[in-house]
């Protein structure tokens, strides 16, 4: 039986949901009113001279004493006015028979039945009766521990139960909108949506909510991917229900995610999600990002899978809805009484509504208790409109002169870096910039300053969580590192300061690609410092991670993710263009690499990515780097992936090849294949289909017909699959797939001072 505390409900909801079941339950109809003061009347059932009387009396945190209290002193004189035929009393507390005995006395002769009052025990009973009702009400199972429990063994939003309570708090906040039928719809019908909109719009939100209604009432199987499409590759399995997630899959504010060939990877996964039935796959991005990669990748301006875009739109936020969700803030907030009254007095909250910057990000961050604390009640609502005019300045005041100067070189640090970040790594980049600017300025510092930024920033600035034994740090979300690399976008100064005092190879290609893919103008200014520090540190070490699972696809911690030497030097290629400059930098970069080349040393796959990136900007075949690395690359065919970059060079260089050699590699090729399948691969049937996948783009470009090794594999994959399902015991409780959201709980335009005036009532007691 579901067993529901009914926290995550505000009063509305938890009268809606006491009215649908009880509508079931006893076969009428009650009559709906709007939210505030009722009379004693949340609904009503009148019919041949017969009245009854539905009240609904929800306590997020209190207990049966202010229940009690208010019956006596409120409801017993409203029944007797009223004197209905009969009167339920459906409440959020847990009831004990004596308990009912208490409330019959109170409310007598008008309540005449422990029958009519239903207890959360009573109604938790209900609602297995009724799982239709259940499942109208999506807040109940969204935030329950069962479905927050499986996301969170998934990795899918964070590894700790520390923070299970904190994801529960902010899903109980949503409000359903037009963009979830349509990213829903979008997923039933192709498999996979891609949810966009602005920054602060909801996206996160809307694609968590729609994975947990596929993760609890599809049972899909939730993978996150966090950096590559790679990640995946172990797990994929096209018999099993799964769903893959891709937040910010083009990154936060630049094109970073996308490396070797991930473009072409991705619509080649788009398009076997299309072709099956039992996956589903997820992604988020920012528009303006998603039109920059339109414009950057060919793939992306012509994909064979056409791009199902679920755009969440200003124009989604209707009155009613962005009533809902200020109420849902204001409700479930800590805030003192006195902040919220501020907001609901004399309709304060009509020029939250109607402001035409309203945003959810802001209505979160004026809502949370330890931002708005310090803000004396009489001036809420002004602080709360004037961060409406100004959204930046939720960030901007803070920054300058509220947190040390520590907090905000790391800060600065930690925008030119990597969305998730192992927090010793951010230590290092912190103290190499941090004594560079002493160095510069003279100013004094500590050896506890690093741990006092940290305990200054963290939950506001900054999140940091634990996976396994590794700790990861990222900002507290998209708009304050928006914020920042705002921020130096307008600072040339602190530009050049960063270029000089970073320490990853990745704060180049931070600094290099800028905010929103506009190159900060401090590096153009400062061209020559940047292909100076650039050619002194292209070979610097990497803060990007990958993250580590377990055999049941959770995640255990986090390992380096090694950037390779020719990903490097196609970045040298990169800027060499963007700054018009930098021939230098790339020919000192190749007569790193060419020694390497020639003894056999490289990444073969990045290598053939590379090449195509040096023709494609003039390089001739016949120079020196061209020729050692086309020798890299037939130097040794050992593992599969010699094969495939091969394979990779002879399309886009078929004349590069001679026959001869070609003939070569196809038999040494079926001499791998056949060593290939001979290997045991114990029970690792989604790893098989992946071998077999590779084999046949290689045969295909090598002209063999390679079904004689594939058909194994896939044969048996299967029979693993079959033997898993068999033995895989039956959970006779999954429910049907399909279901419909609860729409009753989207308000009218003519509910929004009634629900506004009740909870101004309930505050004031």
């Amino acid at each position: 039986m579901a067993k529901y505390d009914f926290k995550a409900l505000s009063s509305r909801d938890f009268e809606l949901l006491a009215r649908d079941l009880l509508q079931q339950h006893l076969e009428i109809t009650f009559e709906s009113f709007s939210s505030g003061p009722d009379s004693g009347i949340d609904f009503r059932h009148q019919i041949d001279g017969v009245t009854v009387i539905l009240q609904c009396k929800h306590y997020a945190t209190a207990g049966y004493s202010p229940l009690l209290h208010t019956l006596r002193t409120k409801e017993r004189s409203k029944v007797e006015r009223l004197a209905p035929t009969r009167y339920v009393l459906a409440t959020s507390v847990s009831l004990t028979p004596r308990r009912k005995d208490t409330i019959l006395k109170i409310l007598a002769p008008y309540c005449a039945q422990s029958s009519d009052v239903y207890g959360a025990d009573d109604l938790n009973n209900l609602l297995a009766r009724y799982p239709d009702v259940e499942q109208r009400h999506f807040k109940l199972w969204l935030t329950s521990t069962s479905v927050l429990r499986r996301l969170l063994n998934a990795g899918i939003f964070n590894d700790s139960e520390l923070h299970l309570d904190r994801l529960r708090k902010r899903l109980r906040k949503y409000v359903q909108n037009p963009s979830f039928h349509r990213g829903r719809d979008l997923l039933e019908k192709f498999h996979y949506c891609i949810v966009a909109g602005i920054p602060g719009i909801g996206k996160t939100t809307l694609a968590e909510v729609l994975l947990a209604d596929l993760v609890d009432r599809g049972r899909f199987e939730p993978f996150r991917i966090v950096n590559s499409l790679d990640e995946i590759r172990p797990v994929k399995n096209p018999l099993r229900k799964q769903v893959f997630y891709f937040d910010d899959f083009l990154g936060t504010t630049t094109l970073e995610k996308l490396k070797n060939n991930e473009d072409q990877n991705l619509i080649d996964l788009l398009e076997e999600v299309a072709a099956n039935p039992n996956w589903r796959f997820i992604l988020t991005t920012r528009e303006y990002i998603l039109n920059s990669a339109r414009l950057r990748y060919e793939t992306f301006a012509h994909p064979r899978a056409d791009f199902k875009l679920c755009v969440v739109k200003l124009a989604d936020y209707t009155r009613p809805i962005r009533a809902r969700i200020l109420y849902n803030h204001l409700y479930f907030s800590e805030l003192s009484v006195a902040h919220k009254l501020a907001i609901l007095r004399n309709q304060g909250y009509e020029s939250i509504l109607n402001h035409r910057n309203y945003s959810p990000r802001v209505i979160e961050y004026m809502t949370q208790v330890h931002r708005t604390s310090p803000i004396a009640p009489s001036l809420y609502l002004t602080e709360f409109n004037d961060s409406l005019e100004h959204p930046e300045r939720i960030w901007d005041h803070a920054f300058r002169y509220q947190i040390s100067e520590a907090a905000r070189h790391l800060l600065l640090t930690l925008a030119t870096l990597p969305d998730d970040l192992l927090l010793t790594d951010l230590e290092r980049a912190f103290w190499t910039f941090y004594r560079y600017r002493q160095g510069r300025f003279g100013f004094s510092t500590r050896s506890g300053d690093w741990h006092d930024a940290l305990k200054q920033l963290d939950g506001n600035f900054i999140r940091t969580r634990q996976v396994g034994s590794d700790i990861l740090v990222t900002f507290h979300n998209p708009s304050v590192r928006d914020f920042v690399q705002d921020f130096l976008s307008h600072s040339d100064a602190d530009v050049l300061d960063l270029i000089n005092g970073s320490h990853f190879y990745e704060q180049y290609t931070a600094l290099f690609e800028g905010k929103a893919g506009s190159r900060y103008t401090g590096v153009d200014r400062n061209k020559a410092a940047f292909l100076e520090r650039l050619r002194a540190n292209i070979w610097a070490p990497s803060a990007s991670v990958i993250m580590r699972v377990n055999v049941d696809g959770a995640p255990v911690g986090y390992v380096p993710r090694s950037i390779s030497n020719e990903n490097r030097a196609r970045f040298a290629v990169q800027v060499s263009e963007g700054l018009r400059d930098g021939q230098c930098l790339i020919r000192a970069v190749l007569g790193d690499l060419e020694s390497l080349w020639k003894d056999g040393h490289g990444d073969r796959e990045d290598l053939v990515s590379l090449l195509k990136e040096l023709t494609g900007h003039g390089f001739a075949r016949d120079e020196g780097a061209f020729v050692s690395a086309k020798d890299c690359l037939v130097s040794r065919l050992e593992e599969l992936g010699d094969f495939q970059a091969i394979a990779a060079f002879k399309k886009k260089y078929p004349d590069e090849l001679s026959a001869e050699y070609v003939g070569d590699v196809a038999r040494q090729f079926e001499t791998f294949a056949e060593k290939l399948i001979e290997e045991d691969w114990a029970d690792d049937a989604d790893w098989m289909r992946q071998v077999a996948s590779d084999l046949e783009a290689i045969g295909e470009a090598v002209d063999i017909d390679v079904d004689r090794y594939t058909g194994p594999l896939y044969s048996k994959a299967a029979e693993i699959d079959i033997e898993r399902d068999r033995t895989k015991p039956k959970d006779e409780s999954d429910p049907d797939d399909t279901y419909l959201w609860d729409s009753d709980s989207l308000l009218d335009e003519g509910d929004i001072t009634q629900l506004f005036e009740g909870l101004r009532e309930e505050l004031e007691g």
